[in-house]
């Protein structure tokens, strides 16, 4: 039986009336290493939330201090239609430890699985990559996409062909991403996926991406699937004319080749057409904090570091990109 404590929501002086506000949930799951990180993500989210929305942000976090969280909740100087609520993640440490050692994303990963389990007052909930989502919209667009009777929905992964070989599900069929999450928490309890994703784990020796691939076995095809400005990759971006619609991207077109005959598939007018109509930019291959990001979502991300107070701190955390994009 799960033992799940909430480390602290008594701080929060909601003296507005909130029926006069769209509610959403958004979450993330991760531990100390991605706190920092986190920031930019969030600074970003709350600074594109439209004036009539309100939103509940759950966090899961595996050995935050409470530090951590009062820099966190200092965020609501950017929005105060915000309430940040805390859980304590040790659960997932505790199932999955033997598991997330073995992986380079460490155990905090499989926050992912706990979140759908103990978040409160809701039947659906946005889960949310920490260290590479920016925001460029207000996120009720994806929080109202009607899931129907499905467990999850998400963007396709932009990825297919690509290192197939490492996964444990071919690329070159379907795949998808989800570092932007949409989650039937109603269902998700009823069916008791999180045992689903335990026993799952237990019985692969090996996951490259653990939560992103435990996700697709526990689904039961039971998914939809997002436009994909919802979740839009980056890494096609600086190779691409979007006035003449030319292209360049040798990962673009090996997509474009093996998906062409797949339902599950976006083509080329649609992942044009995402560049100019964005709601997440998730840069999952051009992480700003590795050096790679283009110029353009590395000075946003320089930017919102500034807003989230923690640019100094970055800057000496991570020099070689500041060199590059703070200018």
């Amino acid at each position: 039986m799960l033992n799940i404590t909430k480390l602290d929501n008594a701080y929060y002086n909601i003296d507005i009336n909130t029926n006069d506000f769209n509610h959403i949930h958004l979450s993330m799951g991760h531990d100390k290493n991605y706190i920092l990180l986190s920031l930019i993500s969030i600074a970003s989210i709350l600074n594109t939330t439209n004036k009539d929305t309100f939103i509940h942000f759950h966090f899961v976090l595996i050995d935050a201090k409470f530090e951590d969280m009062k820099q966190i909740i200092s965020l609501k100087k950017i929005y105060n239609n915000v309430e940040f609520i805390f859980y304590n993640g040790k659960q997932a440490e505790y199932d999955f430890s033997m598991f997330g050692n073995k992986e380079h994303r460490g155990v905090g990963d499989y926050t992912k699985f706990l979140i759908p389990e103990i978040v409160n007052n809701t039947n659906k909930i946005i889960i949310l990559d920490s260290a590479d989502i920016i925001a460029k919209k207000d996120l009720s667009e994806i929080y109202f996409f009607d899931l129907e009777n499905n467990y999850f929905a998400f963007s396709l992964g932009m990825s297919a062909g690509l290192n197939d070989n490492i996964y444990i599900f071919s690329r070159n069929k379907f795949y998808f991403n989800i570092g932007v999450c949409l989650v039937n928490v109603r269902l998700f309890r009823k069916d008791n996926l999180y045992m689903a994703g335990y026993f799952t784990r237990q019985a692969y020796n090996y996951f490259p991406c653990p939560t992103q691939e435990m996700f697709l076995l526990i689904s039961q095809y039971k998914f939809k699937y997002f436009p994909i400005n919802y979740n839009c990759p980056e890494f096609y971006k600086d190779e691409i004319d979007f006035i003449s619609k030319k292209y360049n991207s040798s990962q673009l077109k090996n997509y474009l080749q093996l998906q062409k005959n797949s339902p599950f598939r976006y083509t080329l007018k649609e992942i044009i057409e995402a560049e100019s109509n964005q709601v997440v930019s998730h840069l999952f291959t051009s992480k700003p904090y590795q050096n790679n990001a283009n110029k353009k979502n590395g000075k946003i991300w320089v930017n919102y570091s500034k807003m989230a107070n923690i640019y100094e701190i970055l800057k000496l955390k991570y020099p070689q990109a500041f060199k590059l994009y703070d200018k």
